[in-house]
């Protein structure tokens, strides 16, 4: 049993304890004076997003983005906006010249971060973002949103320890998938021993074909569909850029070099681009209805979508996620006209 009016005398009581005891007492005082004093933000804390580069030394050449705007197509307030760089001869450069982010309708979703195939977009926890103007004050561009691969370990250091294993690991498999290549070479002075002529093998032993370590699958799925699309090419599906079997014509006149083709521009409309492709092979046609930004994230680049397209080796066709919805319909209706689907 208590008195009438027990619990509200309780409540001062511990009132007045804290009071008094956070003039002698740290612990007590839990007010913040904020601006003089912060509290420290967890880890996973997230306010915008920011772009990583490796070396300080020059930040634009070293920074991790490719310009392939799939964060710009993915953004779901559509807050960034992203130009591809172009050097003097108007050739498109793997960087974006202007990347911007509109603070004041981004949501902090972290979309961009989980759909970037190259870890160069990472969140920031800095929540101090305040301007006196609510437009232009409010858009952050490239030179703002660049900051160091050591800032970001500074920030967010569990998280940065396991991509910067990651990138390391990638570039490790990619260094010794390159090594075998230089192998023959220093081998081929050496005089062979004669043996006896064998016989022409109906076709040319085909190379295993390696999913990229950037493409967006797990290493056991990279392995699977790597051996998949190895033996089906081993079958007998030439592939487009095979040498043409003798009595069968040769490829149009018109057939851009590789490497060189006119189409490849992703600062071309679609329509501009099919129609220097117009009259090319099916597989030229298909790599022009695409993104053109090389961004790996189909698990290929361009040119070789379009060639697992043509081939049959791919049948996915809407895998170009900066192209959206126009490059997979423009891919259906060609594979149509084509009689491949």
């Amino acid at each position: 049993m208590g008195f009438i009016g027990k619990g509200l005398f309780e409540g001062m009581v511990v009132t007045a304890r804290n009071f008094v005891g956070s003039y002698f007492d740290k612990e007590r005082l839990v007010t913040v004076q904020y601006p003089e004093e912060r509290v420290q933000v967890p880890e996973n804390s997230r306010t915008f997003p920011f772009l990583v580069f490796d070396k300080d030394s020059d930040p634009v050449a070293s920074m991790r983005c490719v310009a392939c705007k799939i964060c710009e197509v993915e953004c779901p307030p559509q807050c960034i906006y992203i130009v591809m760089d172009r050097d003097e001869k108007g050739k498109p450069q793997q960087r974006p010249k202007v990347f911007d982010i509109d603070i004041s309708v981004c949501m902090q979703c972290q979309i961009c971060v989980e759909v970037c195939p190259f870890d160069a977009i990472k969140m920031d926890n800095n929540y101090e973002k305040s301007q006196y103007g609510r437009f232009d004050e409010l858009v952050e561009h490239l030179p703002e949103l660049l900051k160091s691969n050591e800032f970001y370990n500074k920030i967010k250091p569990t998280e940065a320890t396991a991509v910067d294993a990651k990138l390391k690991a990638d570039a490790e498999k990619k260094a010794k998938k390159a090594a075998p290549a230089a192998k023959p070479a220093a081998t081929a002075a050496k005089p062979a021993a004669p043996a006896a002529p064998k016989p022409a093998p109906v076709a040319a032993p085909t190379a295993k074909i390696a999913i990229p370590d950037d493409a967006p699958f797990t290493p056991e799925q990279r392995q699977w569909l790597s051996g998949y699309l190895s033996t089906v090419a081993a079958s007998g599906v030439a592939p487009a850029a095979a040498a043409p079997v003798a009595g069968t014509p040769a490829a149009p006149a018109t057939e851009a070099p590789a490497g060189n083709w006119p189409w490849h521009d992703p600062g071309l409309g679609m329509q501009r681009r099919l129609d220097l492709a117009k009259e090319t092979p099916i597989a030229d046609k298909l790599m022009a209805a695409m993104a053109q930004t090389d961004c790996h994230a189909c698990g290929y680049d361009c040119r070789g979508y379009a060639d697992a397209i043509a081939t049959g080796a791919e049948t996915d066709l809407s895998l170009c996620l900066p192209g959206e919805a126009e490059t997979a319909n423009m891919l259906k209706k060609l594979m149509q006209e084509a009689g491949k689907l």
